[in-house]
């Protein structure tokens, strides 16, 4: 049987909705945006670099996490389930929580699927597919151009870990700086590859380190998805646009307790004004001042 094949079975029912359908009829239940924390890791691992290494988090210290989340009797929903309840106004159970993780690291599938696998959850990761059996060459600017990155292959068996596959552009450019026809075709690239190598349906995408514009968020709306994730570093909340909801960033070193703090976390005025700030603020200075990975990812690694 060939990839494409083997990865479509996988894909059938995959994508974590088995994970609300088993829950029972009588518990509380939550409105699809009411209160939900999305988490959002990136590498769980001990090789990092200075300007990375809050992005990296110890394989121990994510396994402390999972367990802490499990004895509190989280319920792991991926970023489809909240779409398609969401559609129907099917409530989620209570307690729900949602695991994403960017950018497809080769040790999301060595350090952090084990640990998930055992406790039966249910995730969403978010492939930028131009990397796809790579390395990182977009965090150039972080030092982190040698991290290793998964092959179609393994992510092709993650499918049948409950393991939600959906887009994160093909470069990882900022995509908030990009002229309409480079953010569209990187939109519509990522979900063609993806679709096209592994056999499912791709329904989700998460803006490159969570920068976004109207012309971006026009581009996913119309490309086939049905939601999409900024950072923002807030739970979700009723009304909630389904093209930029939040995410809260799992940082390194924060340990269990500091994993509490951002469960607890409350999307007040206050704090969606001060996200809404920071966002403007992060723009300008990028305009003016441009960064490696804003545009020299569409470049690709030098040896391409």
């Amino acid at each position: 049987m060939g990839l494409h094949q083997e990865c479509a079975q996988a894909g059938q029912g995959g994508g974590g909705g088995a994970a609300v359908s088993a829950r029972g009829t009588d518990q509380d239940v939550q409105s699809a945006t009411a209160g939900v924390p999305v988490l959002m890791y990136h590498s769980i691992g001990t090789t990092t670099t200075r300007k990375f290494r809050d992005f990296a988090v110890d394989p121990a210290e994510f396994a402390e996490q999972m367990d802490y989340l499990d004895y509190q009797g989280y319920q792991t929903v991926t970023g489809a389930d909240v779409a398609e309840l969401q559609a129907s106004g099917t409530p989620l159970p209570e307690r729900s929580l949602v695991l994403t993780f960017d950018d497809a690291y080769e040790d999301f599938y060595t350090a952090a699927l084990p640990v998930l696998r055992r406790h039966g959850f249910c995730s969403t990761l978010f492939v930028p597919t131009g990397c796809v059996g790579m390395t990182a060459w977009f965090n150039a600017f972080m030092g982190g151009e040698l991290h290793l990155m998964m092959s179609w292959q393994a992510l092709c068996d993650a499918l049948t870990e409950r393991v939600e596959i959906a887009a994160h552009s093909h470069t990882h450019p900022h995509l908030d700086l990009m002229p309409e026809d480079v953010v569209r075709d990187e939109v519509n690239r990522s979900r063609g590859l993806l679709q096209d190598r592994l056999g499912v349906p791709v329904e989700g995408f998460a803006y490159p380190f969570g920068y976004w514009n109207r012309t971006a968020r026009a581009a996913v709306a119309d490309g086939g998805f049905r939601y999409a994730v900024a950072v923002a570093d807030l739970r979700m909340s009723p009304g909630d646009d389904m093209f930029t909801l939040p995410r809260l960033t799992v940082r390194a070193g924060i340990g269990v307790a500091g994993l509490a703090r951002l469960l607890n976390t409350r999307p007040t005025l206050r704090r969606r004004g001060m996200s809404q700030a920071r966002r403007a603020a992060s723009r300008a200075v990028r305009r003016a001042v441009p960064v490696m990975g804003s545009t020299a990812a569409r470049e690709g690694p030098a040896s391409a």
